[in-house]
């Protein structure tokens, strides 16, 4: 059965040249707007992460943020209890073989 809970994009985000306390606040809007940030490295102000496909073009807009790369892009299935599960368990269906 096909499922597809979530297209998601693994994603590098270049700041502008920000002090600290700058670079602090874009890396705060962008987990409001829904990157999980896997890591942040302020000297060469580049943050990695992952989102969901469609927020992409959302994180070019915040304020800092000076380009946003996709890495790469997968489609997600959650196992059946998990909250991001939108399909829920795989049905069965009987093959007609006796």
């Amino acid at each position: 059965m096909n499922h597809r809970d979530a297209e998601l994009s693994d994603v590098v985000v270049v700041l502008q040249d920000l002090d600290d306390k700058q670079a602090d606040q874009a890396v705060a809007q962008l987990k409001s707007a829904g990157l999980d940030v896997a890591s942040v490295n302020k000297d060469n102000g580049t943050i990695e992460g992952c989102v969901e496909t469609c927020k992409v073009p959302d994180l070019k807009h915040i304020p800092g943020v000076s380009y946003v790369r996709s890495v790469m892009t997968y489609t997600a299935d959650y196992p059946p209890g998990d909250p991001r599960d939108k399909d829920g368990p795989e049905q069965d269906f009987e093959d007609g073989e006796d």
